[in-house]
């Protein structure tokens, strides 16, 4: 399941080939050589499963239940190259450690760090960073976004169909049993990144097509890329096939040089109000991936 680095005392995952199967936007070679990107990007979601592994070898199956795990994204993979995760061991039993996930081929390339937890999250990576929004009325892609905007409520599952591709494709590239057989909890569950995955739907939908018409109606076809996860579970796993309603809330909006960005939080709930796992998230628009910005599109 893991190999030990007994240079640093930490858990290190095998290398595993990050693949991307996605085509549009800057998953599309041409199109993200043009806004700058050394060739098809990787969504950071698919870095998410990972850190499984290795988080239920330090916290037990608990971790499904109500762990937490916190990244902040800081480069990205292109598809095709290898990356690991790396879990620091936890200075006491079940406590709150530090992890992260590299390129294989160079250890000092850092694809995103944060923290896992059990139980309590109030110390996590995105719980502590600072958000950095402002007020919106300067912005064009998020013109009109407000904190504390609702993004809707809607019925859903996490569907074994599409999992279970994602592991034959290997877009998954660290399944675990529990996601296609029996588990601890009875039937198959939801890897991490497919819990990501059926709380973003609500942005989206569920065509292939970013449509961010839940957000602002100026986003139009820009360019979006992940720049943050939480996924903290209070009354896991999330089970496949399974109807659970999710909703979400604006936490804010900002903007960097190159990108305007979203923080949102969404909620996972069962059919009696209880709250399975929460999500918090960084979406980042490419400002030169829009006619709203002419003067930084590419020629």
């Amino acid at each position: 399941m893991s190999l030990i680095d007994n240079t640093s005392d930490a858990l290190v995952g095998p290398p595993r080939v990050a693949l991307n199967h996605s085509d549009s936007s800057i998953h599309d070679p041409e199109h993200a050589r043009r806004l700058g990107f050394r060739g098809s990007a990787v969504g950071g979601n698919l870095h998410l499963d990972l850190f499984a592994p290795l988080l239920v070898e330090t916290y037990g199956q608990a971790w499904f239940e109500k762990g937490a795990l916190s990244l902040y994204f800081l480069n990205i993979v292109v598809s095709g190259e290898s990356v690991q995760a790396v879990v620091e061991r936890p200075p006491s039993p079940g406590a709150q450690t530090r992890v992260f996930a590299r390129r294989a081929d160079d250890p000092g390339f850092r694809v995103c760090e944060g923290t896992a937890s059990l139980a309590d999250h109030s110390r996590s990576e995105l719980a502590r960073r600072e958000l950095r929004t402002c007020d919106e009325s300067g912005l064009r892609l998020l013109k009109g976004v407000k904190p504390g905007q609702r993004l809707g409520r809607v019925q859903m599952s996490a569907r074994r169909s599409e999992q279970d591709v994602a592991i034959a494709n290997g877009s998954n590239n660290e399944p675990i049993d529990w996601y296609q057989g029996a588990s601890p909890w009875g039937p198959p569950i939801a890897s991490v990144g497919s819990t990501a995955a059926l709380m973003f739907r609500l942005l989206v939908g569920d065509g292939r097509a970013h449509h961010h018409d839940r957000i602002s109606p100026h986003i139009g076809d820009a360019s979006g890329m992940f720049g943050a996860f939480e996924i903290a579970y209070e009354n896991g796993p999330v089970v496949l096939d399974h109807d659970y309603w999710v909703e979400g809330t604006v936490l804010g909006a900002g903007e960097s040089p190159k990108t305007e960005y979203l923080w949102w939080d969404a909620t996972t709930s069962d059919a009696n109000g209880r709250v399975v796992a929460r999500m918090r998230h960084l979406l980042r628009f490419i400002k030169a991936s829009s006619p709203l910005y002419p003067e930084l599109q590419p020629g």
